[in-house]
């Protein structure tokens, strides 16, 4: 057997003990920049040619098609080019291969994308008149709330939960589990299956098939996980058949980077692993080869507050402490501007390359107002998702016409936006075509005391909304003015839930507290579109070599980058509005681990301050996680 220093490459004590076990089940807690890939592979090597194991008797499985052929091809180098025949595939590639060899399924049985959305608007537009809230309200389904449906579907089957299990926050209760259930026909009726059918159609089979599942049994002998804390229940049951009786069960991850809860994923299952195990051993992996021992200390710091976690000690090979800074802006223009100054200073640096370099933001809504500041400066990014456009919505454009109007007064079409909402009573017949002065509105209702008075009000309310910052804008619209109680009673009166668009003007205000001034704010939301546009066809274009990166922090895991910028570290964004129990507040600390452990030499964690001056009810707070990360409250 080879020692320690024999193994290809070189490898710490901990990669050794993982490297060389053979039999039994093993956890492997594997941190960010710890070797994992590289320990797998050398194991599965050691298996083949220390232990004599048949290369085809291995399974390896991983989450993505990229992460099963970048482990296959880094086994293949490994190897000098020898093809061993070992299975690499996904956790639905080996499902799927399951389910084909007993139930002779095809590729033409698994559902495309675009039919998914199909069938399930179909279902949607031919609910039951007793079960829609308000009659023809889901006429035109955007996707995003068909996207929202089948996230819910599919974790309801992650789960292996009844539909009446999973509380929808898309439609009401009966109406999703009336959907899930015509769903579920229509895909059978049509002998189609997605992805989150295979788990449970292979769950069934080999629980319900014991000769089935044992042909399976004696085809993979020694089965490795890797990413073992994104798994799902279901999965993880079918995992576990697969490998019994013998239990070579070899599952490789780190419980701190579960961060699809929304999928059904939960650091919970890796935690319990050793109870369901109790001869495994376990080993961590505890050196980082990636970043600054700063940046790993200062992670190590964060992560730590969680309680649902295995306590660990890492420690970096890398021991300099010059990796992490911490700046705060009065304004989301004025972080735009110094993370493009950033980029520029970056530049000027021998050999450097704006590939270098990725900036990480919560959700995609976030990224539009850097994206248009590096368009102004040219400097050249890549960015992989369309940000959502907010202020499409219709109670942006009713908060974007009460503040254009309040600062111009010569837009026809906004004041007939705004002036019955709330309702006014001003007729629409009583508004002049061209642009118009308070004196003549009124002279054209002059005979309606009542309409007069409340045309006097909306004047009145402009002239403070001129005056006032984007948050307290929005906020005395709202409030003020009395906008909040027009849209909670015209949803009553229409039979639907107003939560969804108080909840947008939410994260409007949201926005809008990154911003000084009116003009400044009506100028982002007016360049945003365009912004987008660029995003697809100008500087963001995939087909630029070197560009800067733009990334959500979810889509994040797994890369790595020399520099690493972190925008919006403020409460509401990180950890986000809607994390509110502690298990959401775990998983949005862990994301955020996720993001800053991405850093190799540079991590720059912004934030946005108000001036002492500005401060409100409704200022913006540094994240709480600021200061957890560091000796010192940041205020």
């Amino acid at each position: 057997m080879k020692t320690l220093n024999q193994l290809d490459g070189g490898v710490n004590e901990a990669q050794h003990r993982a490297i060389t076990h053979k039999d039994g089940a093993m956890l492997v807690l594997a941190g960010p920049g710890s070797g994992k890939t590289f320990t797998v592979t050398q194991r599965i090597k050691y298996l083949i040619e220390q232990h004599h194991i048949q290369p085809e008797d291995i399974l390896v499985i991983t989450f993505t098609k990229a992460a099963a052929a970048e482990m296959q091809e880094r086994f293949v180098k490994l190897n000098d080019g020898k093809c061993y025949p070992v299975c690499f595939g996904t956790f639905h590639s080996v499902f799927f291969r399951i389910l084909r060899h007993t139930y002779r399924f095809t590729a033409d049985n698994i559902i495309r994308e675009a039919d998914k959305y199909r069938i399930l608007a179909q279902i949607i537009r031919e609910l039951p008149p007793e079960l829609q809230s308000q009659e023809g309200q889901y006429a035109n389904m955007d996707t995003e709330t068909l996207q929202r449906l089948l996230a819910e579907i599919s974790k309801a089957k992650n789960n292996g939960l009844a539909p009446g299990e999973i509380r929808s926050e898309t439609v009401s209760q009966a109406e999703f589990e009336h959907i899930y259930h015509a769903y579920k026909q229509e895909m059978n009726k049509k002998r189609l299956i997605d992805f989150d059918d295979m788990v449970l159609l292979c769950r069934d089979l080999l629980v319900s098939r014991p000769e089935v599942l044992k042909i399976w049994q004696e085809r993979f002998h020694y089965i490795l996980v890797d990413e073992f804390q994104d798994i799902c229940p279901l999965q993880y049951e079918v995992v576990r058949l697969l490998a019994k009786p013998q239990d070579n069960l070899f599952i490789v991850g780190d419980d701190d980077q579960s961060i699809y809860g929304f999928r059904g994923s939960s650091p919970e299952i890796m935690l319990h692993f050793t109870e369901d195990y109790p001869d495994a051993s376990q080993v961590l992996l505890n050196v980082n080869y990636r970043s600054k021992q700063d940046i790993t200390e200062t992670a190590g710091k964060l992560i730590a507050h969680n309680k649902v976690r295995f306590s660990k000690k890492v420690r970096t090979q890398n021991i300099q402490k010059d990796g992490v800074r911490v700046y705060s802006f009065h304004s989301k223009p004025k972080q735009a501007e110094n993370i493009a100054l950033l980029i520029k200073q970056y530049m000027e640096q021998p050999g450097a390359k704006y590939s270098d370099i990725a900036i990480l933001y919560r959700t995609n809504s976030h990224i539009a107002y850097t994206a248009e500041c590096l368009v102004r400066e040219g400097i050249p990014f890549s960015i992989n998702e369309k940000p959502k456009n907010i202020y499409d919505s219709e109670t942006a454009k009713d908060m974007i016409a009460y503040i254009n109007y309040a600062l111009h007064e010569d837009s026809v079409s906004d004041f007939l936006r705004i002036m019955n909402r709330p309702v006014r009573y001003i007729r629409r017949n009583t508004v002049p075509r061209n642009p118009f002065s308070m004196q003549e509105i009124l002279e054209n209702n002059r005979t309606l005391g009542y309409v007069v008075e409340n045309i006097i009000g909306l004047y009145d309310g402009l002239r403070f909304i001129k005056g006032m910052n984007p948050f307290s804008a929005v906020n005395f619209i709202r409030k003020g003015i009395g906008y909040d109680d027009y849209l909670k009673k015209k949803a009553s009166e229409c039979g639907r839930d107003a939560a969804k668009e108080l909840e947008t003007l939410e994260e409007i205000m949201q926005l809008a507290k990154g911003f000084e001034t009116l003009a400044e704010w009506m100028e982002h939301v007016q360049n945003y579109d365009s912004t987008i546009r660029e995003l697809q066809h100008g500087s963001g274009k995939k087909c630029h070599t070197d560009a800067v990166n733009i990334v959500t922090m979810h889509a994040s895991k797994g890369l790595e980058w020399k520099v690493v910028i972190l925008p919006d570290v403020n409460e509401g964004v990180v950890p986000h509005k809607k994390a509110v129990t502690d298990s959401e507040l775990e998983e949005e600390r862990r994301m955020f681990y996720v993001a800053m452990t991405r850093a190799k030499e540079n991590l720059f964690l912004f934030y946005i301050k108000e001036s002492m001056e500005k401060k409100e009810a409704g200022n913006l707070l540094p994240s709480r996680f600021l200061d957890e990360m560091f000796d010192q409250t940041v205020l």
